[in-house]
């Protein structure tokens, strides 16, 4: 006589699974929450990283003033950093778009709001010879409330050098080398 075998898993057998699974998911994902922070963190600093290292070769290039900007409906730069960062030719100093000629534009950020610390210029400038064309500045990433985002600190040198400080324990303040404390 020959028995049939059950081929399934027994409710034990089963409950074990479902048991060890939620225990590991449990571990999981907050793990993968800081790690979506970070990875969003990565791609703040690598945009703006590009667009000031951009900006800085169109200037070398072309040997003229490129500014990196939002710019208005009227086209003209404004210290607005929720709107789109452009970058263009600026022969002429008045903060405009030569030609309406814009080479890059930059989208706004997600999970950030962008405040420049340009002395309330809200624009940057590059030379011709990779420098900064007047003042230097900075812009500070601050995440949007409720949001588990590190603040970032994006500063810009004289030297046209771009340079990203970080908030490591997500208390949204960042002390600078020489002492000052930026703060969202």
């Amino acid at each position: 006589m020959t028995f049939a075998r059950n081929k399934g898993l027994t409710l034990v057998e089963l409950l074990i699974t479902l048991i060890i699974l939620s225990i590991t998911f449990s571990f999981a994902v907050p793990a993968m929450d800081r790690e979506i922070a970070q990875s969003r963190q990565r791609e703040l600093i690598a945009t703006y990283n590009g667009a000031f290292s951009f900006a800085r070769s169109q200037a070398v290039h072309t040997g003229a003033l490129v500014t990196i900007c939002p710019l208005s409906s009227g086209n003209r730069c404004v210290n607005d950093w929720t709107l789109p960062a452009a970058i263009f030719p600026d022969r002429d100093k008045n903060l405009r778009p030569d030609s309406n000629t814009v080479w890059k534009l930059i989208p706004p950020v997600t999970n950030y709001r962008i405040k420049s610390r340009t002395g309330g210029r809200g624009y940057l400038t590059f030379g011709p010879n990779g420098l900064i064309h007047g003042a230097s500045g900075s812009l500070i990433a601050c995440p949007e409330q409720n949001s588990q985002q590190p603040m970032s600190y994006l500063s810009v040198n004289r030297g046209g050098r771009f340079r990203a400080v970080h908030d490591k324990d997500f208390d949204n303040k960042i002390r600078l080398s020489w002492g000052a404390v930026i703060q969202c």
